[in-house]
């Protein structure tokens, strides 16, 4: 899916994203947890403030950008009691 991203120039130089819209909401990037690249795109799993995490695809030649893929965020576990 074609989405709009609010990107600029990373400490390598590339574009990475800094926020993109998803139904009409404006979802800024806290962190961009894994990145790669394949000869004719470059991927960034990002996450989110909710904790969603989400996998962006940008093909440079083209300048456009795609959503991937989405995770829901982990829920943390509880901590076991120790007696």
């Amino acid at each position: 899916m074609k989405i709009c991203v609010g990107s600029g120039r990373g400490y390598s130089g590339r574009e990475e994203p800094g926020a993109f819209y998803l139904g009409g909401r404006r979802l800024p990037v806290i962190s961009i947890v894994d990145r790669w690249s394949d000869p004719q795109h470059a991927y960034y799993k990002v996450q989110v403030e909710d904790g969603r995490r989400f996998v962006l695809r940008y093909e440079p030649a083209t300048r456009c950008w795609e959503l991937v893929s989405v995770a829901k965020p982990t829920l943390a576990r509880p901590a076991l009691q120790r007696w």
